[in-house]
C-alpha cells in the first residue's frame, strides 16, 4: 500500500474502528433477536421472516466490511470520487438502519402473532407480553445507538474526505492534466470504477435477500437467486476488466447487459409493490427493504450505463487514460522524488511568493515525453485498426 498522510491514516483507522464497533453492536442485536425467537414455535412464514431478519443483519455487517475495503482502495488509488462515494454509502447505511428498525418491530408484533408461545424459562417469561417487553428493552437501545453512531460518523467522515480531496486533487492533476479531454476522461473512468464497485455490493445484497424465497413465499425455486449471482458476477467482472484495460467493445457489451438488467429490476420492483388482497402477501414484511435495494441499484445502474457510454465515446475518439498514464496511485513515488519535503500550497499558484522550486525538472520532461509518446502510439494503433476495418468492409 502506498504511503499515507496523517489525514489518510486517521481516515483508515476511523473507518476500521467504526466497522468494529457497529459489528459488535449488531452481533448483540442478533443475539437478543435469536433468544427472543426461541421463545416461540414459529410457523413457516414466521421462520421465513426471522431468517430474512437475520439476513438483513448480515447485509449490514457486510456493508461495514465493504466500507473498509472501499476506503483502503480509495486511499491506495488516490480516488477522490470514491471517497465521496464512501460518505454517500454511509448515508445509505443510515437509511438502512432506520428501515431495519422498522423490520424488527414487524417481527416482534406480527411475525409472532400466529406462533405458539413456548418460553425456555416460564418463570422468567410467564407471558408473551413479558418476553416481548424483556427483549425490546435490550434490543431497542442498541438499535437507536447504531442509528446515532452512523449519523454522527457520516458528518465526521465527510470532514475527513473534504481534507483528503484537497490533498489528492493536486496529485491526480499532475498525472492526468495533459489536456482537458484526458482530464475529463479520467474523471468519467473514476466515477465508472466507483459505480461498478457499488453495483457489486447492492446487486449481491439483493440476491442474498432472495435466499429465504421458499419459506416466505417469493418463489418455489432458487433459480432466480442463482442466476442473479452468476450473471451479475460475470457482468461486473467484464465491466471492471473493460475499464482497467480500456477495452471499448467489452465495455459496449456491458452497457447492453446493464440495460437488460434495468428491465428485470423494473419488473421486479413493480411485482413486489403490487397490492395483493385475496391471498397471503409474501412481501408484507420485506417489501420496504427489497424496494430500497432495488431502487438504489436501479439508480446506480443508470449512472453506470451513462458513464460507461461516456467512456466508450472517449475511447472511440482515441482518448485513453490508464493505458497511457497508468492507473491512479502509481505516480506517487515519482512525485515524491521530484519534490521531497515540499508540500503543495494552493496559495502559491500565482507568480509571486517564489518557493524555491520551479516546478520543472529533467525527470518531469522525460516522463511527460514518454506519456505523449505512449498516447501517440495508442492513437496511431486505433487509427490503423479503423483503416483495416474500413478496407475489410469495402472488400
Amino acid at each position: 500500500m502506498t504511503k499515507l498522510s496523517t489525514i489518510g491514516k486517521l481516515t483508515l483507522i476511523s473507518v476500521i474502528l467504526y466497522a468494529i464497533i457497529l459489528t459488535i453492536l449488531e452481533i448483540l442485536v442478533i443475539y437478543f433477536h435469536h433468544n427472543f425467537v426461541n421463545q416461540f414455535v414459529l410457523d413457516s412464514q414466521g421462520k421465513g421472516i426471522s431468517e430474512a431478519d437475520l439476513i438483513y443483519h448480515s447485509i449490514f455487517i457486510l456493508s461495514l466490511v465493504f466500507q473498509v475495503l472501499l476506503c483502503i482502495d480509495a486511499l491506495r488509488r488516490r480516488n477522490t470520487i470514491q471517497l465521496i462515494a464512501l460518505v454517500i454509502f454511509n448515508l445509505t447505511s443510515l437509511a438502512y438502519a432506520g428501515v431495519q428498525l422498522y423490520q424488527h418491530i414487524i417481527l416482534e408484533d406480527e411475525g409472532t402473532d400466529n406462533a405458539l408461545f413456548a418460553p425456555m424459562d416460564i418463570n422468567k417469561y410467564p407471558t408473551r407480553i413479558d418476553a416481548k417487553k424483556y427483549f425490546q428493552t435490550r434490543m431497542r437501545p442498541l438499535e437507536f445507538l447504531i442509528i446515532v453512531i452512523v449519523a454522527l460518523f457520516s458528518l465526521y467522515l465527510a470532514g475527513l474526505v473534504f481534507k483528503l480531496s484537497k490533498q489528492f486533487g493536486w496529485e491526480n492533476y499532475r498525472t492526468y492534466s495533459a489536456d482537458v479531454e484526458v482530464r475529463n476522461a479520467f474523471v468519467s473512468l473514476s466515477i465508472l470504477q466507483t459505480l461498478i464497485k457499488l453495483d457489486v455490493f447492492f446487486i449481491g445484497a439483493y440476491a442474498i435477500q432472495l435466499i429465504p424465497s421458499r419459506s416466505i413465499g417469493y418463489s418455489e425455486k432458487l433459480i432466480e437467486t442463482v442466476l442473479i449471482f452468476v450473471i451479475g458476477a460475470i457482468m461486473l467482472l467484464m465491466a471492471w476488466y473493460s475499464v482497467t484495460k480500456e477495452s471499448k467493445y467489452i465495455l459496449l457489451s456491458v452497457v447492453n447487459l446493464l440495460i437488460l438488467s434495468l428491465v428485470y429490476m423494473g419488473y421486479r420492483i413493480i411485482i413486489i409493490n403490487l397490492p395483493i388482497k385475496n391471498e397471503r402477501d409474501p412481501y408484507l414484511f420485506t417489501r420496504r427493504l427489497l424496494t430500497f435495494f432495488l431502487a438504489t441499484t436501479i439508480c446506480l445502474v443508470i449512472g453506470t450505463v451513462y458513464y460507461a457510454s461516456v467512456s466508450f465515446r472517449n475511447m472511440m475518439r482515441g482518448v485513453y487514460v490508464f493505458s497511457v498514464y497508468g492507473l491512479p496511485g502509481r505516480e506517487e513515488q515519482h512525485v515524491s522524488e521530484i519534490n521531497p519535503g515540499n508540500d503543495f500550497n494552493t496559495e502559491y499558484l500565482g507568480y509571486d511568493a517564489y518557493s524555491g522550486y520551479s516546478g520543472y525538472r529533467v525527470d518531469d520532461s522525460i516522463d511527460e515525453s514518454k506519456r505523449k509518446s505512449k498516447r501517440a502510439s495508442k492513437i496511431a494503433e486505433v487509427a490503423q485498426n479503423n483503416r483495416i476495418s474500413r478496407r475489410l468492409s469495402i472488400d
